[in-house]
């Protein structure tokens, strides 16, 4: 999940934490071979054509080119270059930016551009994105073409980018002046920032080498108001091509039509059940209310998944999509039906079902503004016309992902809005999605509700970074209780999420905001899908879930031959490192349900958060395989507290931990409300004390950072005159 390894002391952090990254220099280019860092066009004296450089192509080009191109390169990312022209149309400008640093393969690249409104269809049309290393043309992507993403932002710019297959080091941004659609065109900065392409997976897809119709069921409603309802070209969602498909075309409110199909084989339980589909052009998120998919081990029917139980639909960058949902028991079938709505479109392509291991799909290390009891005040701040219109704002900043704070919307609506700012609980880097789970009236969030929601990022300081709103706002998911995780994609560090609600979203509603999140959202769709590695035993499933001051592990064996012990596996990390701590003896041989547990009571004694576990069966004959892993969020069981005495304070107060002094090289600094730093202190151990002496009198946050520049804790503190 955390793309840069902090290289700042504990001076600099206290004043730049979560400021964007893009000071160019030895430091970050040692670090990016070891760790995945953001690159930008970002120079303290950009000079051309080393950081920029201007192409002009065009018979009557008076007065075209770029205005201002080192703007485009310099240290700020907020002003910018013009792309322009005064006489005649259809004549071509670019400017060329170099990074501050070759970034590899797979990273997001493009650029942030805007020309005072959001850029439409054709105004994209216009548009070219090409990326060089060392000179040399690697990629052209068309900014409208699939696998280009374009997000409009809050204030009308627009991130254009796409994952590059090769190393970069610069990329030039294009424009076609067309009049009445493209006249000119500001070009902020450039970006080349860390994606999670996950290339490989383990699973099955419905793509069988001689497939026939016993490989796949359509059906459809009948009657006079269904009439037309069915499936054409069932055959093309099985067979080896994953490029033709099958359509599901419904007619009638109510009216439903599904297809089945086959896949290679039986999917193990909590691999993720799903088809890739698409429509021609964009899917409103209201299409999930219309869909179930469904899933079959032998003919029988195993799980369903709707709107209502985690459905989740994401858009893939070839233009198609991916409708899923985790499972809890094998299959090796999968059927998607769909119902005709009001407003909905009635056809659906369908290109093919699949069962795949869910690291293809999520970020198994979000983090979240999920901070321990007692350390949630400085953690959250509310803002608006209505004060008293946000409850318990400190719920969506608690380590509890279940409560929330709810906005109650004024039941006269006088306009104006609602915030809710929270910060992570960790690095949030460039690259990474920054957003809320969130529901209204505990019900799904249409792409109406949509359009009243902006999402803003902030450095530590609380210096605005970046925003989106209405249809940017990217669906991550649908959660348990009727909540949704909402976000869009960054290219700047950041600390702070805060969401926005117009009062005018529905007279007498409310919404219920849950916590704030920065993941590592997985691009694209694996390109290559092996099958995976068949237990001696049937795992039916495998849990491990904390539980008091241990993590409880529990699996179930549908079928066991020749089997021998399982061994229960732990890591602290995500990337490996397993260790045994424990043996179960396994049944031997079985064809009955066999259940086992153990616990983890070393658990609370690690500092990780965040926990691994795997499974390794061991037959009599020593052959092994391995479980799917499960991750653990570990709330540390003693959470350091920062004592300040006496508080309000005067001129000093003396600083405790409730686990005992701060250590050597530990630093205090102190933040207005604002986010504002107006101190920083380093602390002696021995007498650790803070000086307040000078200060206005007010409320202040006090944050303790130790040798390493890691947050300890935080307390707030009044100082009275």
């Amino acid at each position: 999940m955390k793309h840069l390894v902090s290289l700042l002391t504990n001076a600099v952090k206290c004043l730049l934490l979560g400021v964007a990254a893009g000071v160019a220099g030895p430091a970050l280019e040692a670090a990016a071979q070891t760790t995945p860092v953001p690159y930008y066009s970002k120079f303290a004296t950009p000079t051309a054509p080393t950081q920029y450089s201007v192409q002009r192509n065009g018979v009557l080009c008076v007065g075209c080119g770029v205005a201002n191109p080192d703007r485009a390169a310099d240290n700020s990312l907020t002003n910018y270059a013009t792309v322009q022209q005064s006489v005649g149309a259809g004549n071509r400008a670019a400017v060329r930016l170099s990074l501050n640093g070759a970034a590899p393969a797979l990273y997001r690249v493009g650029a942030v551009v805007g020309n005072g409104t959001a850029l439409n269809a054709s105004a994209l049309d216009a548009i070219v994105l090409r990326s060089y290393r060392s000179g040399v043309l690697q990629e052209t992507r068309l900014a409208s073409a699939a696998g280009v993403t374009a997000t409009t932002l809050a204030d009308g710019r627009t991130q254009l980018d796409f994952i590059s297959q090769y190393a970069v080091d610069q990329l030039e941004v294009e424009a076609t002046i067309v009049l009445n659609v493209l006249n000119t065109l500001d070009v902020y900065y450039a970006y080349a920032v860390p994606a999670n392409v996950v290339t490989t997976a383990t699973g099955y897809l419905s793509r069988l080498a001689a497939a026939t119709a016993s490989d796949y069921a359509a059906t459809a409603s009948s009657g006079l108001t269904c009439l037309n309802s069915g499936v054409t070209n069932p055959l093309n969602a099985v067979t080896p091509s994953l490029t033709d498909n099958a359509t599901l075309h419904v007619t009638g409110i109510g009216c439903q039509a599904a297809l089945q199909v086959k896949l290679e084989g039986s999917a193990p339980a909590g691999y993720q059940a799903g088809f890739v589909i698409g429509s021609g052009g964009l899917l409103d998120l209201n299409v999930l209310s219309s869909l179930q998919i469904k899933t079959y081990q032998n003919g029988v029917l195993q799980e369903t998944g709707s709107a209502a139980n985690l459905l989740d639909l994401k858009l893939l960058p070839d233009g198609k999509y991916q409708v899923s949902f985790r499972t809890s028991q094998p299959f090796d079938h999968v059927e998607l039906e769909k119902t005709g709505l009001l407003g909905l479109l009635d056809d659906l392509q369908v290109y093919y079902g699949f069962g795949i291991e869910p690291r293809a799909f999520e970020d198994q290390e979000p983090i979240l503004s999920d901070f321990a009891a007692g350390q949630t005040g400085g953690n959250y701040q509310t803002g608006g016309n209505c004060p008293s219109c946000i409850s318990n704002p400190e719920r969506a900043a608690d380590a509890s992902l279940s409560n929330y704070a709810q906005i109650n919307f004024p039941t006269i609506s006088l306009g104006g809005s609602q915030r809710l700012r929270l910060r992570v609980n960790g690095d949030a880097n460039a690259g990474n999605r920054a957003g809320v789970a969130l529901s209204f009236n505990n019900g799904l969030l249409s792409t109406s509700l949509l359009s009243n929601v902006t999402l803003r990022t902030y450095a530590a300081d609380g210096t605005f970074l970046e925003s989106a709103s209405g249809n940017s706002l990217l669906s991550t998911g649908l959660l348990g209780g009727g909540a949704q995780e909402i976000g869009f994609m960054t290219t700047q560090d950041f600390e702070w999420v805060e969401v926005e609600i117009n009062n005018g979203i529905g007279l007498g509603s409310n919404a219920q905001i849950y916590y704030a999140f920065a993941d590592d959202p997985v691009q694209g769709f694996p390109s290559t899908i092996t099958p995976p590695t068949v237990l001696p035993v049937e795992l039916r499933a495998f849990q491990a879930a904390a539980a008091a001051a241990a993590v409880e592990l529990k699996w179930e064996t549908a079928m066991e031959k020749n089997s021998s012990y399982f061994a229960v596996e732990r890591a602290t990390a995500a990337d490996g490192g397993f260790v045994e701590i424990g043996r179960v003896p396994a049944a031997g041989n079985s064809t009955s349900l066999r259940r086992y547990a153990t616990r983890d009571a070393e658990a609370a004694r690690l500092a990780a958060g965040l926990l691994y576990y795997r499974l390794r069966q061991v037959d009599h004959d020593g052959a092994t395989s391995y479980s799917d892993v499960q991750a653990v969020r570990w709330q540390p069981k003693a959470a350091a507290a920062l004592l300040l005495y006496p508080n309000p304070a005067t001129d000093v107060a003396s600083v405790q931990l409730s686990t005992g002094l701060p250590v050597e090289g530990s630093v205090l600094c102190i933040y207005t409300t604002r986010g504002q730093l107006v101190r920083r202190q380093p602390l002696a151990p021995k007498s650790a004390s803070l000086t307040v002496k000078g200060l206005p009198a007010g409320l202040y946050q006090v944050v303790l950072l130790d040798a390493q520049g890691q947050r300890v804790a935080n307390e707030r503190l009044s100082v009275v005159r």
